[in-house]
């Protein structure tokens, strides 16, 4: 494999607390070097056929491959919406180099076999590491428990049943047990669903819309109960997808007990509110949990500021188009996010003053990555780690056009939307990919 030398760029790492102009070497699908590099640093690669090629990074920053939290990639049982391999490809083409993958397929990963397989086609796709979420019941039906074990010895990184797990308090309570005694976080996407039927945020956006609510309590005791019984069985829990204030004080209270809780949220909840949905009642903005208010979100971006909230996912949920253009009460909700996790963080946040850039660069990064266990080799630059590197054009102002979107379906708001800060260059393992060159979609 070619040897990378990647010169003069802006290292942001904020595992290792760099902020500095330096050049990184990969070689071997590993981070060889990072500092000052003189020409005897290379000599070890100079001689060898394939060489070293040399990226000039002045005026990009240079950061850790990001990893996403959450996809849902479809494969397999819905491949007219995602495959393994395009949102690999997807995920490139954002700076991502690892993304877990939710076990909501059919069948579900749920099995030994199950999580194989995710495995074995993310090699063959030989682009973004998938790394599989397995189901915390088997078949995801909230009643009896998987095989946690043998799941994770097949590779699965956490475990996860959606709103199922949370529809059976005494399942979840159980599952949480059973997981700590496996070091895996249980992720739960917390909602009640005996209170989240419905289209949009309740409250007076839905009224003047004349659409049926999903009031916040749903996602407000659905957290609060997660961390009572993190609490009391040792469990880390991960609250994905927060969106509300009083959710964002229960994960503060539960931190302050010492309950192992960590929190995400998505790119969406901070940069669109439910005023989005009744002024133009497109389903692109339909997503679930639904955009909140605008309060709400000045708490989401709040709790990012202090570190309550420690992760940003995509949630990326592809919908063909045949079922995002029902009417809006009847349309599934989701949101294509894998190509736009970063952009949008960078403008709302970054450039907009709300988060720090290390700040930022670490709830996509290493963060994650220590959520998932996989710190030892993703998440950061760090020497002897795989070579993942995602190098960002900060300054650029461009405009996403649903031509550049390579995800088989284009089920997002943001379409038309400009941004400031693109992706140039992503590296996966030693991979180089120039995702300014056009993709084919859906592979």
């Amino acid at each position: 494999m070619q040897a990378i030398l990647i010169k003069g760029g802006r290292v942001i790492d904020p595992a290792n607390g760099l902020d500095a102009t330096a050049d990184v070497l990969l070689a071997d699908g590993k981070v060889k070097a990072v500092g000052a590099l003189r020409e005897s640093d290379l000599k070890p690669w100079m001689g060898k056929a394939a060489g070293v090629e040399v990226l000039n990074a002045k005026g990009l920053w240079v950061l850790p491959g990001l990893v996403d939290l959450r996809a849902h990639l479809g494969e397999p049982g819905n491949e007219s919406a995602e495959t393994i391999a395009g949102g690999a490809l997807a995920a490139i083409h954002g700076g991502i180099t690892t993304l877990a993958c939710m076990p909501d397929t059919d069948p579900p990963i749920d099995t030994e076999a199950q999580v194989q397989f995710v495995l074995a086609r993310s090699r063959l796709a030989d682009m973004a590491e998938v790394l599989p979420v397995a189901a915390l019941t088997k078949r995801r039906e909230g009643r009896e428990l998987a095989e946690l074990g043998q799941l994770v010895a097949a590779g699965a990184v956490a475990f996860s049943d959606e709103m199922r797990a949370t529809d059976s308090p005494s399942t979840l309570l159980k599952g949480m047990a059973y997981a700590s005694m496996f070091d895996r976080p249980v992720i739960e996407f917390a909602q009640d669903p005996n209170l989240a039927g419905g289209a949009m945020n309740a409250g007076y956006e839905a009224t003047l819309a004349g659409l049926p609510g999903i009031p916040a309590l749903a996602e407000e005791l659905a957290v609060a109960r997660a961390c009572m019984f993190a609490r009391e069985t040792g469990c880390h829990y991960h609250a994905a997808k927060l969106t509300t204030k009083n959710a964002i004080r229960a994960v503060k209270r539960a931190r302050k007990l010492r309950v192992k809780v960590s929190a995400a949220t998505c790119p969406h909840y901070f940069a669109l509110t439910d005023a989005e949905v009744r002024r133009r009642y497109d389903t692109a903005y339909k997503v679930f949990p639904p955009l909140r208010s605008k309060d709400d979100v000045a708490w989401i971006r709040r709790g990012l500021r202090e570190g309550i909230i420690d992760c940003i996912s995509s949630d990326h949920t592809p919908v063909p188009p045949e079922l995002k253009e029902l009417e809006f009460g009847r349309a599934p909700f989701g949101i294509v996010g894998l190509q736009t996790l970063l952009p949008v963080t960078l403008t709302e946040l970054v450039h907009g003053g709300e988060l720090p850039l290390a700040q930022a660069v670490a709830a996509m990064t290493v963060n994650p990555a220590r959520l998932l266990r996989v710190a030892g080799r993703k998440g950061s630059l760090t020497v002897g780690h795989d070579a993942d590197v995602a190098l960002v054009d900060p300054l650029e102002i461009w405009t996403l056009e649903e031509s550049g979107l390579v995800s088989r379906c284009h089920n997002t708001p943001f379409i038309g939307m400009k941004f400031k800060g693109r992706v140039k260059f992503t590296i996966a393992r030693g991979k180089l990919f120039d995702v300014s060159v056009p993709q084919a979609a859906g592979a």
